[in-house]
């Protein structure tokens, strides 16, 4: 009797564990639940974040940039001033009499070329600001000269028909990142949003200015292939193997260059790089299957597209190129930046174009400016879209 009461006993208990280990497993599971949602939010925080300081590093270019004109700006008006007082001065000594007058003709001379060749810096400085305002308005007045031409019509409709699809303008695709909550043609237009689908990211604009450098690279007849760092899911240089296409050319290559694993961790070789999360995004981790098939879709996977896998500082150097007429870096980083412009920049032809889509981004700028310091280069630097920035290489 008292074994079958004990019995009992321990069936009891052991239908009041299952119980508990049943509430357990439903806790854990709201628990991870938990978890997986917290770490959501914490991506969507930092992608957030990343964009503000995006925000805030376009804000602080502008911003110097503009603190910088209105300093001539006053230095110039202190001289026209200055100017003002002078001839003033001088006009009181000429009605004094006939020898001051004679006297002060020599200096009024002098004093009116001054007041000339400030005018002339005035006028330079304001053609710069101008100038980058009005460069796209400039590169869409190139395209429609092109488009003029009845024999180049046809291949013109057909790049502005893939541009549109290649940045999904085409079916307003939406935006994937949390910053934006629909899609804005304008702000695709600048390249500010990540496409669900589309192929690139870098908006129209960007687009279109490589594009532009490309036909102006072939118009030349500048040597070299075409090869952009960091891809992403391979948009311009889809657009970059068309307009070969388009033009008929067999003798140049597109490069294709990418780690097709998403970006480097920051390397303390470059303390610029210290804190930078691109490693973490996984949206820019794009397999190199997954870029060729979109190749093949539009009918431009050939033997002109070849493909660099891995990190920059292991494949550009030794790259399988003889020269190069345009070079495209969007690595976003330091590291990636100096990297590609220490590996490929003596490749780029003379008359040749160098991007940079990640001008806008501190890191990326500072490398920019040592390698160009280093390099003793001074040629222009052209604004695109207030992101990204071009120059003409004008020596060896």
């Amino acid at each position: 009797m008292f074994h079958a009461q004990g019995h009992a006993e321990s069936q009891r208990q052991l239908q009041e564990l299952s119980v508990v280990y049943a509430r357990t497993l439903e806790e854990l599971g709201l628990a991870n639940n938990s978890v997986a949602e917290s770490r959501r939010r914490h991506e969507a925080l930092e992608l957030q974040l990343y964009v503000m300081r995006s925000d805030h590093q376009r804000a602080a270019v502008r911003n110097e940039a503009l603190s910088c004109a209105l300093s001539e700006l006053e230095t110039q008006t202190s001289q026209s001033a200055s100017v003002e007082q002078l001839f003033s001065q001088l006009t009181e000594k000429i009605t004094a009499g006939f020898q001051a007058q004679h006297e002060s003709l020599g200096a009024l001379h002098q004093v009116l070329s001054s007041s000339s060749l400030h005018v002339q810096d005035y006028g330079l400085t304001q053609s710069k600001l101008l100038g980058k305002l009005t460069m796209l308005a400039s590169e869409v007045a190139t395209i429609k000269k092109t488009a003029e031409d009845v024999s180049e019509g046809q291949g013109t409709r057909y790049l502005d028909l893939l541009e549109n699809s290649l940045t999904g303008l085409l079916w307003n695709d939406a935006p994937m990142d949390p910053w934006s909550k629909s899609f804005d043609p304008e702000v695709r237009a600048i390249g500010r949003d990540w496409p669900t689908s589309a192929f690139t990211m870098i908006g129209s604009a960007r687009l279109r200015n490589f594009r532009m450098l490309i036909e102006q690279a072939i118009s030349e007849q500048v040597p070299g292939d075409i090869l952009e760092a960091g891809v992403w899911r391979g948009g311009a240089c889809i657009l970059a193997r068309a307009v070969l296409a388009v033009h008929h050319i067999e003798d140049r290559r597109v490069w294709v260059a990418d780690s097709f694993e998403g970006l480097p961790p920051p390397d303390p070789k470059y303390p610029s790089d210290a804190g930078d999360a691109h490693s973490t995004f996984t949206q820019l981790q794009v397999s190199l299957e997954e870029v060729q098939e979109n190749f093949r879709r539009y009918g431009l996977l050939d033997e002109q597209v070849g493909f660099l896998k891995g990190w920059f500082k292991d494949t550009l150097p030794k790259a399988p190129i003889d020269a190069l007429s345009v070079l495209r870096l969007d690595g976003d980083m330091y590291s990636s930046t100096i990297e590609t412009l220490e590996a490929l920049y003596s490749k780029v032809s003379v008359g040749g174009y160098i991007i940079i889509d990640d001008y806008i981004l501190k890191g990326c700028r500072e490398a920019v400016h040592d390698f160009r310091r280093a390099a003793s280069i001074n040629d222009e630097i052209h604004d695109v879209d207030g992101a990204a920035v071009y120059w003409k290489k004008t020596r060896q």
